[in-house]
């Protein structure tokens, strides 16, 4: 059995599966468009965005007690795997420590649509952009 998503080339039947799942709740259930019908997350999109979404709240309270404790155990069992095992949150974790020492890394056309704005806006551009080269920036970000 493949874990869930199976191989990595294919994506798996279970991660298609669970996509469906999702797409089910949040398309189908709310009347959102659905499948090859959404609209690109793009500003040079045809139409409008459809998207639905599905929330749900679970109390584990109303499940068992101990949750919190059950939970955490878990979580600490899961850690204690052999090899190097992450848990959901765990690379942003090590991501959010590493830019509190470091600071934030940022992609060029970022830092260069950053330095745009803060010359459009008249806000003083740190020295670590002294040599970002603006002309790779987003335009679109730009029209009044």
């Amino acid at each position: 059995l493949y874990p869930l998503g199976g191989a990595e080339e294919t994506a798996g039947y279970k991660g298609y599966g669970l996509a469906m799942f999702v797409e089910i709740l949040c398309s189908v259930l709310s009347g959102a468009a659905i499948g090859p019908s959404v609209q690109p997350w793009l500003a040079s999109r045809e139409g409008h965005i459809d998207y639905g979404h599905c929330f749900i709240v679970i109390d584990p309270a109303r499940f068992t007690s101990g949750f919190d404790e059950r939970l955490s155990s878990y979580m600490k069992a899961m850690r204690s795997l052999p090899g190097n095992v992450n848990i959901p949150g765990d690379p942003e974790r090590a991501f959010e420590i590493d830019a509190y020492k470091n600071g934030v890394i940022l992609h060029n056309p970022v830092a260069a649509t950053l330095k745009n704005l803060a010359k459009r806006y008249e806000v003083e551009i740190p020295l670590a952009f002294e040599n970002i080269d603006v002309s790779i920036s987003k335009k679109s970000l730009y029209a009044r």
